[in-house]
């Protein structure tokens, strides 16, 4: 009653202080409620990004309840289980739990419906030369990682000084889509945040979300840029040197004989965006993953510098099978380093129509349609049964063992590059003398909400 009386005797004396007084409280409201949610988006980005807490709980879980469902929530934790998940394509989708963080459009993440699937992929897969990419490829990251390496004194971020210009340049000379006004910082910073609402979605009108709506407004652009000078170039030329890209590639077959209904210059400017935000700070994660876990073995860092120097070596001799060989063996080293940090620790499904998982065994739950599933290759790739002794650091596990580009028909589309820009980058900087983490803060793993964002080694 007598807040109605002081609204009356408000409104009687002065409306607009009134209404002023009404404003300034809606938007201190609003403002609170932003801080609530920002604050759960950093917890968010923080369990996702230190994963000891997800370690300790999967372990509880694998031991007592590999199985877990809870209301409208199903987490499995054992190897089997999560490749099942992954694996069935039909009954565990992804669209519905990814679109949201994906506003440039639709994906081949996002794509559920089976045939449709298969046709984009395999359209997007005609793009690419599986001969000379990957050779390709390794010459653009070696390149840019000799730069980097001797422009630095001693210490180097790993992250903003090698990753990232790792990275902007295989946008620019593979993907086709140069730097944001010519700046690898600023194309970075943005592959950073479409990277970032894919994996945690901020809140809106947060200042991550108003950043991440306008790099995708000026990636767009950019793309739209590419798409267009590509399409008005000379038609029927081959595109060679710096102008053979995807883009190119893409452009050069629109409207031929063959193409899809669907193929048109909106479906590259999507693929493209998709690839720069799946492909970019995705890959500067899991490298610098790698690294920080590298760095934490010293056994096994010395393992590998011995594998990357004999590389190294055979590379010099002109000796390819051999080198090839001690990619393979290099290779193993990096997989083993991200099993300790995956790249995606957590996976997300969703059920559309009621199942079973685990059908057959005494582990058989029915799972109700509606309900959110959560496969972590964290968990899988720590489960007992499936990796013998997973707390220690083997570098000659088989590959099967690892989950570290899904599993099944979803596989990750680019993971030639992915491995290629990891193998390289990881040769370079075990190659260096003296390679070790700085003393201070900066040469533990920062990370920018849910992307890495730093981390500071230092080398003779």
């Amino acid at each position: 009653m007598d807040t109605n009386i002081f609204k009356s005797t408000m409104r009687r004396e002065s409306p607009d202080r009134y209404f002023q007084f009404v404003s300034r409280l809606e938007r201190f409201i609003e403002a609170r409620r932003l801080a609530f949610r920002m604050q759960l988006y950093r917890v968010q980005c923080h369990f996702l990004c230190q994963l000891g807490l997800f370690k300790l709980l999967f372990s509880v879980l694998r031991r007592f309840r590999p199985i877990f469902i809870f209301s409208k929530l199903l987490v499995v934790t054992q190897a089997r289980e999560v490749r099942e998940v992954l694996e069935r394509f039909d009954d565990f989708t992804l669209g519905e739990s990814i679109e949201p963080g994906m506003p440039w459009g639709n994906f081949l993440m996002t794509v559920d419906w089976r045939q449709r699937h298969a046709q984009e992929r395999q359209w997007l897969q005609s793009a690419v030369d599986l001969t000379a990419d990957p050779a390709r490829l390794r010459a653009i990251v070696e390149a840019r990682c000799r730069q980097q390496i001797a422009a630095a004194n001693g210490d180097i971020d790993v992250v903003c000084e090698l990753l990232e210009p790792v990275v902007v340049d295989i946008a620019d000379k593979y993907f086709g889509v140069p730097p944001l006004a010519g700046s690898t910082r600023d194309m970075a910073h943005a592959m950073r945040d479409l990277a970032g609402i894919i994996m945690v979605k901020p809140p809106i009108g947060s200042e991550p979300w108003s950043r991440s709506r306008a790099n995708i407004a000026k990636i767009t652009d950019l793309v739209l840029n590419e798409i267009s000078s590509a399409a008005s170039s000379a038609a029927g030329s081959h595109p060679t040197g710096h102008s053979d890209t995807l883009l190119t590639r893409l452009v050069q077959r629109l409207g031929t004989s063959g193409a899809p209904h669907w193929f048109d210059q909106d479906w590259i400017r999507r693929y493209l965006t998709g690839l720069l935000a799946t492909g970019g700070a995705t890959i500067v994660r899991a490298a610098a993953g790698a690294i920080d876990q590298i760095l934490a073995h010293p056994d096994a860092l010395q393992e590998a510098q011995k594998v990357a120097i004999a590389l190294d070596q055979a590379m010099r001799c002109g000796d390819e099978e051999r080198a090839s060989t001690l990619r393979c063996t290099l290779r193993h080293f990096v997989y083993e380093a991200l099993r300790f940090r995956p790249m995606l620790p957590l996976l997300v499904r969703d059920t559309p129509r009621d199942t079973v998982i685990a059908y057959g065994t005494k582990k058989a739950r029915i799972v109700r349609a509606g309900t959110r599933v959560l496969a972590p290759p964290l968990s899988a790739m720590f489960d007992r049964e499936a990796v013998p002794d997973p707390s220690r650091f083997d570098a000659k596990r088989p590959f099967e063992q690892y989950l570290h580009f899904g599993f099944g028909a979803r596989e990750c589309f680019g993971r030639y590059i992915a491995e290629i820009a990891l193998l390289e980058v990881f040769r370079s900087l075990l190659l260096l003398k003296g390679l070790s983490r700085t003393s201070d803060a900066k040469g533990q793993l920062q990370f920018d909400g849910p992307v890495a964002a730093g981390l500071v080694v230092t080398f003779q």
